[in-house]
C-alpha cells in the first residue's frame, strides 16, 4: 500500500505543496495522543470512582443498610419495654404505694442520669453510645422497681387485713363518662365540682361492692343522688358511694366482700342519664376514686381510663 501523502496550503505560492514529517512533529503529535488519552483514562476512572461502587463497599453498604434496619427494630423493642416499665412504676406510685401508705418514689431518683464512664472509646459510634446508655437507664429503673416490689411485699404482709377493705376495683365494667373536678352541670348548666366519677352502665347493670365492709346507707336521697348506697370499709378511714341507682338489694348495717352485687344501675335523683356516679372518702375527705381501679386493670387499662377521666367534658349529675 502507498504510503498516505499529507499536504498543506503554501500562502506564498498559493499552491499546496507536501508536509514534510520531522521529528519534533512526530513528538508533538505523540504528545497530544497520548495527553488526550490520559485525560479520558483519567475522567472515567474518575466517574467509577464517585458513581460506582466496587464490590466491596457495595458489599459494606449492604450491610450496613441491614444493619440500620435491625438497629431500628431494635429501638422500637427498647421504646415499648420503656414504656412498659413507665406504666409498672405508674402503678406501683399511684396504687399500690397509696394503698399501703408508702412514700412515692421521687420523679429524680426514677429518671435521675446515669453516670457516664471516665473513659470513652474514641472511636465508638454515636449511636452505639446513646444505645449503651439507653440500656443503662433502664437496668437502672428495673433495679429500683425490683427494690420497690421487694419492700412493698414486706409491708403487704403486714397489712393484709386493711387490704381486704380497700375499694380497689370497678364497681361497674364501663369506660367514665366524666371525671373527678371541675365540670359542667348537666341540669343547672354551671360549672362546679365533680366529687367522684361518673361510670357508663345501662339501667340494670350489676353494681359490686369495691370492697370489704358493711353497709353504712341505703336509701333514696333528697340531695339528687337518687337511689344510693354507702359502705364502710373497716376501721381504715374508707367510705365509698354508689348513686342514681335503680334498685338496691341490700340493707343497712349489712356484711359484704369485695365483688358481691349491691344493687342495680339507674337514672334516679337529678342525672341525665343512667349511669353509676361513684364516690371515694378517706378520713371524711373525697379523693378521686381513679386511683382506686388498678385491682382489676392491666397497666394499660389503667392508663386508658386515667385518659378518658382527665377530659373536661359535662357531667351526668
Amino acid at each position: 500500500m502507498a504510503k498516505r501523502i499529507r499536504y498543506y496550503y503554501d500562502e506564498e505560492s498559493c499552491t499546496f505543496k507536501p508536509e514534510q514529517v520531522t521529528p519534533q512533529k512526530v513528538i508533538i503529535n505523540v504528545s497530544k495522543y497520548v495527553g488526550g488519552s490520559l485525560v479520558l483514562a483519567i475522567m472515567m476512572i474518575t466517574a467509577l470512582f464517585f458513581f460506582y461502587d466496587n464490590p466491596k463497599e457495595a458489599h459494606l453498604k449492604n450491610v450496613i443498610t441491614s444493619l440500620e434496619g435491625k438497629f431500628n427494630v431494635q429501638n422500637e423493642k427498647l421504646a415499648q419495654i420503656e414504656q412498659d416499665i413507665d406504666s409498672l412504676h405508674l402503678q406501683d406510685n399511684k396504687f399500690y404505694r397509696s394503698l399501703l401508705g408508702s412514700q412515692e418514689i421521687d420523679h429524680g431518683i426514677w429518671n435521675g442520669g446515669i453516670g457516664g464512664a471516665d473513659y470513652v472509646e474514641p472511636n465508638k459510634p454515636l449511636v452505639v453510645k446513646e444505645a449503651e446508655e439507653r440500656l443503662e437507664r433502664i437496668q437502672n429503673k428495673i433495679s429500683i422497681q425490683n427494690k420497690s416490689y421487694v419492700s412493698l411485699l414486706s409491708e403487704l404482709n403486714n397489712k393484709t387485713e386493711e387490704l381486704k377493705h380497700i375499694p380497689a376495683i370497678k364497681p361497674v365494667p364501663g369506660r367514665i363518662i366524666s371525671g373527678f373536678g371541675m365540670r359542667m352541670h348537666p341540669i343547672h348548666k354551671i360549672r362546679r365540682m365533680h366529687w367522684g366519677l361518673d361510670m357508663q352502665a345501662s339501667t340494670g347493670t350489676p353494681i359490686y361492692a369495691a370492697g370489704d365492709g358493711v353497709v353504712k346507707l341505703a336509701k333514696i336521697s333528697r340531695g339528687g343522688y337518687g337511689k344510693q348506697v354507702e359502705i364502710e370499709h373497716g376501721d381504715f378511714g374508707y367510705v365509698t358511694k354508689y348513686a342514681h341507682m335503680s334498685k338496691i338489694i341490700v340493707k343497712k348495717g349489712e356484711k359484704v366482700k369485695r365483688g358481691q352485687i349491691i344493687g342495680y344501675s339507674g337514672n334516679t335523683g337529678l342525672s341525665k342519664g343512667p349511669h353509676l356516679h361513684y364516690e371515694i372518702f378517706r378520713n371524711d375527705k373525697r379523693i378521686d376514686p381513679i386511683d382506686y381501679f388498678y385491682g382489676d386493670l392491666t397497666p394499660e387499662e389503667y392508663v386508658k381510663l386515667r385518659e378518658e377521666a382527665k377530659k373536661d367534658n359535662m357531667s351526668m349529675d
